[in-house]
Parts: C-alpha cells; structure tokens; sequence
C-alpha cells in the first residue's frame, strides 16, 4: 500500500527532492534543536505532574487498580491533592470507559513514574504514525516542532493517541477494514472531536458495502468497555452521573462552534451542535461528488480538518490529528509559492503562543488555529489533482 508521500510523487519530485529548499534544511536543524528542548522540558516538569492535565489520567489509573469510580469529583480530588494539585476543583478525565484501557496502566506506578511512561508513549505515538503515514526519516524531526504535538507532550494530554488511531486508520483502511475500523477505539477516545467524520464514515461503508470496517470498530469498543466494567462494574452509571454534574455547558472552549455559540446565544448550549450539523450536510455532500474516487488518504484529510474545526468543544492539543493532513499538503509536488514558508509562519506564531505567553488551555488565544491549518491547507495546492492515475483506474 502506497504511503502519503508516495501518493503524491509525480516524475519531478525527483529533482525535487534533489534540490530541497534552503528553508527545510533550516527547518530540519531547527528540529534538531526543538527535540532537545522537548528532552529537557519533559526532564525538567516530570517532577511536578500535579501541573499537567496527566494528573486526571493518573487518578483514574490509581482508582481503577482498587476497583473504585475513577469519575468520582471527592475521589479524584483526594488523590491529586497528595500530588500537590491546587486548583479549586477536581481534574476529573472525561474520556469514556471504553478508552480506559489507556489509563489503567497508570494506577501501578507513582505519579512521577507515570508520567515518565505517559510522555515516552505519548513520543511514541507520534514516531509510529510518521512511520505509518511514510513520511521519510529525514523529515519525521519535523513532526516534532508542529505546535499541537510539542502542547499534548508538555501538558500530559492523551492527544498523540488520536493521532496513531486516524495513521493506522488511514494505513490500513483497504487492505485490513477490520484492524483500521478497531483502530478507531482511538479516536473514540474523544468522540465529540470527529461527529461529521463518523457520519461519512459510515456512509462510506454503506455505499461501498464495506462492513468489516464497522464490525472491527464495534469489536474494539465492546473489548473496551468490557474491561473498563471488569474493573469497575458500574462505570458506565459513574460516566453518566460526572457527564450530568459536569460544568461542560458553563466552559469556554477554543472552538468556531462556542464562539457561534457565544455570538447568537450564550445562553443556549445546543447551538454548539449547530455548526457540527452543518459540516455533517457538507460532508455528505463532499462525499457524494466524489463518491466514486474517494480515498480517505485523500478526499478524507481535508474532510478531517473540517470535523475538527466545528467540533462542539476542543482543546489546542487536539489538532495534533491534522498532523496527517498538513504532510500530505507538504509533500505536495505543486504547490503555491511561499506555502511552506507560511505554513512556518503559523506554527511559529502557535508556539509562541504556547510556549512564551503559557495561556490556558481553555484561553480564547487559539481560537484560530484550526481555521488557519485549514485555509492554509486549501490555499498550498489542490491535493485532487495529485491523485495516482493508478487509484482512479481502481475504481
């Protein structure tokens, strides 16, 4: 099966690749650098987990391994005040119990320790997808100065494990449905980021017949939640009962869909749904028009960036997902001028941001980001005109 990058060589990538641009070989000895910092970084905080969104993660783990409710508010706060958590409230993690098998690990080591093993699968994560994706080893430093992917390492967050769910989806989508539909337990880790992906999705399967797909994502959420109730029978009731306590509807989050939200009616938290809605008709539509070469390494990245754009709520590290999207868009052998310099331009703006001014996660400061990746995306290259001739034929 053909990787990204060879998706899109045509015969002058050749000569391309020969006389890379000054500007990579900058970027690559950047890169360099970058990874040093995250070393030092991840040396330097893993001391204070108690800072991290990790800590929410790590008092699931701890909960998990006595059997107890690991969405318990009086629970969670207890054990991540022994870690020298301050805050006024509980971090209390809001994934669902079939993405439990990623934090239970946790409970059998120290907050420190944890830490340690979160961040290097965290690492990880991202190297395999670039290995998944084919992007070449001299480019996969690169990877590692995308700004949503140094914010899911240095805050501790699960993101990178969305990442690896949508590399080996995209991998194996035709040549194993089975093992890329149980790949997307990954993603359904955070299942509100991708409502229009799930919709198209199983479209697709339908219009194509392609089942194996659906019937290997049910088998790994029923694993999954059948675990998660081994070790704590009534974890779907604990679930339920955080969702309904929860001040989700009381929350600022960085997204087009609370600041449509915000704009029309504070007050009125299904207008965070509308957005998603919409982008559910336009894929639909998308989907339709291009029904007959639609190739998820293709068509399904510019329709990824878009599910992430109007989810109802999200956080800045989330969009280490679009990682995929962008490479294919950098690999592009037609590309407008000036594209990767500005592409460089944005994600040194988002580090800035993330690294020197330190918002908080919920801050209004990236409000723009996932709309930039996508323009930025739409305005590098037209990605249906690098489609193989030999995809087309297939068809």
């Amino acid at each position: 099966m053909s990787t990204l990058p060879e998706q899109v060589a045509l015969p002058q990538d050749q000569d391309r690749r020969s006389t890379a641009p000054i500007a990579k070989k900058i970027f690559r000895r950047i890169a360099a650098a970058a990874i040093a910092l995250i070393g030092i970084l991840i040396v330097t905080l893993a001391s204070h987990p108690a800072s991290k969104d990790y800590i929410s993660y790590w008092s699931a783990g701890q909960l998990l391994l006595h059997h107890a409710d690991p969405y318990s508010p009086a629970q969670v706060f207890a054990l991540e005040k022994t870690q020298g958590y301050t805050a006024a409230k509980p971090l209390i993690m809001r994934n669902p119990p079939w993405g439990i098998f990623l934090t239970a690990p946790l409970g059998s080591v120290n907050a420190v320790t944890g830490l340690l093993f979160w961040t290097i699968a965290a690492v990880g994560c991202i190297l395999v997808s670039l290995w998944l994706l084919g992007v070449p080893p001299r480019d996969r430093a690169l990877a590692f100065l995308f700004a949503p992917a140094i914010g899911s390492i240095a805050l501790g967050q699960s993101s990178p494990f969305l990442l690896l769910g949508f590399s080996l989806f995209l991998r194996f989508y035709r040549s194993r449905p089975f093992l890329a539909g149980a790949s997307l337990l990954l993603l359904a880790n955070k299942p509100h980021l991708f409502l229009v992906f799930w919709v198209v999705l199983l479209v697709d399967c339908v219009y194509r017949r392609n089942f194996r797909i659906l019937v290997g994502g049910a088998s790994a959420l029923a694993t999954g939640s059948a675990f998660a109730m081994w070790l704590d029978p009534s974890i779907w009731k604990h679930y339920f009962a955080m969702m309904r306590a929860s001040s989700l509807n009381r929350e600022f989050f960085p997204t087009a869909s609370m600041l449509f939200r915000l704009l029309i009616d504070p007050h009125a938290v299904w207008l965070l749904a509308a957005p998603s809605a919409l982008a559910v008709i336009w894929g639909c539509w998308f989907y339709g028009c291009n029904r007959h070469i639609w190739d998820w390494r293709i068509q399904g990245l510019l329709l990824m960036l878009v599910t992430v754009l109007v989810s109802p709520y999200g956080w800045f590290s989330d969009e280490i997902v679009l990682l995929p999207s962008l490479i294919f868009a950098f690999s592009l052998p037609e590309q407008r001028k000036h594209s990767i310099e500005i592409l460089v331009a944005i994600n040194g703006v988002a580090l800035f941001i993330l690294l020197l001014l330190q918002p908080s996660i919920n801050s209004g400061a990236y409000l723009w980001t996932p709309a930039a990746w996508l323009a930025w995306y739409l305005w590098a290259g037209d990605p249906a005109r690098s489609r193989p001739q030999s995809d087309a034929a297939s068809v």
